[in-house]
């Protein structure tokens, strides 16, 4: 499970910005007794969050994200993604996408750096990296046991730039052939790129996460379902029920569809034909190729199976704009379903990027579930929770968020007037 994520100097992010997914302390998230006794919920009630036995950490199954449009929200998403498939695939990119903060000039000669914290079987992972468009600066990888919670270096790389070299540093649980590799790394390959390819025990579980959660999150819409059913059909049949719960999740969101047929194409025995068929007033059964379906159900389609594939692990899901295609109650669904432990029994995560202040409303995310961006004066990306504010559980949020009381919503000046910046948020609102 992800804990939190720090990135600096990415996009419009110019200082070192933290999203956590580690639940707020109790005492911020209980209800008052007036409040209880007019059957307002806490933040527990509202969604209960994954307890991790042995380090007394509680962890949120959703993370939401509301702000201006050009706020930044989508970038601190961009930079998850990017660390995910750096640390997956190494130099992929040639620094094409590492933008720096570009509106000042220290920012724009300055690396960038991500840091991400996950659990994962009871052992936490600190995983830090800093580079530019030409070379690694500096990456490390920690980890602690639950039974010592004593953080443990297993290797560290810094660049000498007297010598022109790393410097390496490896733990003693680290050690072995595998550290020959080091001298084979060009100097913008991450280690982890080469870690699916090693038998390192103390290392597996960190590699079979953030792999796993780069390959979940990178596959588009248009392919999530044709690489899940050739999947299914070839080396490992346990995908099928996959979409089988894709196909049941679909229809459950009311998109009129009485069942989906899924078969090799005739063409290409690597793509698939998907018919639709719907029922008639008269109950006769009409099909026609799903393309014929509209783009929302289409799409609806490809994102159940993703989220039908995310929920059977330890994997965030990370989506930017989720619902901008679809009807608000099918949001809150998709929501719950990640809420609830349930149809979560395995702890997944959703991480998104929404607009709709709808998702706001009490009984739907908790307080320390709601993050905004909102742009400082000097146009770079400032993130904060809701968690920050002193907050009434009875509080229309939505309605607070659209009048500005939390900030992240767009300054619009009168014609004849010059734009302000937006007001510091305020952090004793009530």
């Amino acid at each position: 499970m992800l804990l939190d994520f720090t990135v600096e100097n990415f996009r419009s992010i110019k200082g070192a910005e933290t999203l956590s997914a580690v639940a707020a302390s109790k005492s911020k998230s209980k209800a008052s007794n007036s409040e209880s006794g007019r059957r307002i919920k806490s933040d527990d009630e509202i969604a209960e969050p994954f307890h991790v036995e042995g380090w007394d950490i509680d962890v949120l199954p959703v993370i939401a994200i509301f702000g201006a449009n050009a706020s930044g929200k989508s970038n601190v998403l961009k930079a998850l993604n990017y660390l995910l498939k750096f640390m997956s695939e190494g130099n992929y990119d040639r620094g094409a996408e590492l933008i720096p903060f570009k509106l000042n000039q220290q920012s724009r000669e300055s690396p960038s750096s991500f840091k991400l914290r996950i659990l994962f079987d009871g052992t936490i992972y600190i995983y830090s990296l800093i580079l530019n468009s030409n070379r690694i600066l500096s990456e490390k990888l920690e980890y602690a046991l639950v039974s010592t919670k004593r953080y443990r270096l297993l290797y560290s790389r810094f660049w000498n730039e007297e010598h022109q070299k790393f410097e390496w540093k490896n733990g003693s649980d680290f050690s072995g052939a595998h550290i020959q590799l080091e001298k084979n790394l060009q100097e913008r390959e991450p280690f982890t790129s080469l870690f699916s390819k090693l038998e390192i025990q103390v290392i597996d579980a960190f590699t079979l996460w953030f792999s796993a959660s780069f390959m979940a999150n990178a596959l588009s819409n248009t392919m999530y379902i044709n690489v899940m059913w050739n999947l299914s059909q070839t080396s490992n049949p346990e995908f099928s029920p996959f979409l089988e719960r894709a196909k049941k999740l679909l229809i459950k969101f009311d998109t009129g569809l009485h069942d989906i047929q899924i078969k090799k194409s005739k063409d290409n025995e690597m793509d698939i034909e998907v018919t639709a068929f719907h029922k008639t007033e008269q109950g006769e059964i009409l099909s026609w190729k799903f393309e014929e379906e509209s783009t929302g159900t289409q799409s609806l389609f490809n994102l159940a199976a993703s989220i039908e594939f995310i929920l059977q692990g330890y994997l965030p899901l990370v989506i930017d704009e989720l619902g901008s295609n679809l009807h608000p109650n099918i949001v809150h669904n998709i929501v719950q379903l990640f809420q609830d432990k349930q149809t979560n029994p395995k702890r997944a995560q959703l991480i998104f990027t929404s607009h709709d202040n709808t998702l706001q409303r009490n009984n739907l995310l908790r307080r320390d579930q709601i993050w905004f961006t909102q742009k400082r004066p000097d146009q770079s990306t400032e993130l904060y929770s809701l968690s920050d504010f002193k907050v009434r559980n009875d509080l229309a949020i939505d309605k607070a968020y659209l009048d500005g009381r939390f900030g992240a919503v767009p300054f619009i000046s009168d014609e004849d007037e010059e734009p302000t910046n937006s007001e510091e948020k305020d952090k004793d609102n009530g």
